[in-house]
């Protein structure tokens, strides 16, 4: 009786080696015959793992059976735990981080829903925006047609040796700027150190008309 059968071998870096083998071969031969270290390789076959004192006919292995060759984990499952758990925290980490951004807005945003929602101090920020911003714009206006004279006026008194002290009130240019955008007047105004101003503005000035947002910005840049 011939008890030579071939037998495929799928190995665990997609290889897959075809071999015959006598069927009283011991599995610890056939891993030194593919040169693989038995404290570090296995053979499994349906599921099982294959003990390497046993031979391939205690197994009932037949010829065109699928073997399956197997590497051992170093430090068993505990490096795959630790990488489990290291994930994890980062992930918490990531959403502690988003989660404190998250409530500072919050926090802004509800600091500014009394501003927006009580009635009397908005008609009163209503009424005093716009003349404040309309009496502004048109003394932006005369100013620059009195420029010239300020500056005679000006270079005079250094002359006598006075130092006159100015308030140095928004340029024609960002009142333009004002009126036609608000919130690029506020970005201009505060820079980068008003941003969460800026954000305001431009949502108080699409998703409510205009209007909110050029009060809003009036009462941060003329004030």
């Amino acid at each position: 009786m011939d008890n030579h059968i071939q037998i495929l071998i799928q190995s665990y870096d997609g290889k897959t080696i075809v071999k015959s083998f006598d069927k009283t071969i011991k599995i610890c031969e056939i891993l030194k015959m593919l040169k693989c270290d038995i404290k570090k390789s296995y053979l499994t076959f349906n599921g099982r793992i294959l003990n390497v004192n046993e031979t391939l006919k205690k197994y009932c292995i037949e010829n065109n059976d699928i073997l399956f060759l197997n590497s051992r984990l170093r430090g068993g499952i505990f490096p795959l735990l630790i990488g489990a758990v290291v994930l994890i925290m980062t992930f918490m980490i990531t959403f502690l981080i988003l989660l404190e951004d998250l409530i500072v807005i919050f926090v802004k945003l509800i600091e500014i829903i009394p501003l927006i929602f009580n009635p009397k101090k908005f008609i009163n920020d209503i009424i005093f925006g716009v003349t404040f911003g309309i009496k502004m714009i048109f003394s932006g206006m005369f100013s620059n047609a009195n420029a010239a004279t300020s500056i005679r006026n000006e270079t005079a008194k250094e002359a006598q040796g006075e130092i006159p002290k100015v308030c140095v009130p928004p340029t024609l240019m960002n009142l333009i700027f004002l009126v036609v955008c608000p919130p690029l007047a506020l970005f201009l105004e505060r820079g980068l150190g008003g941003l969460f101003h800026v954000i305001v503005c431009a949502i108080l000035t699409v998703k409510m008309y205009y209007f909110p947002g050029f009060i809003f910005a009036a009462l941060h840049i003329l004030c």
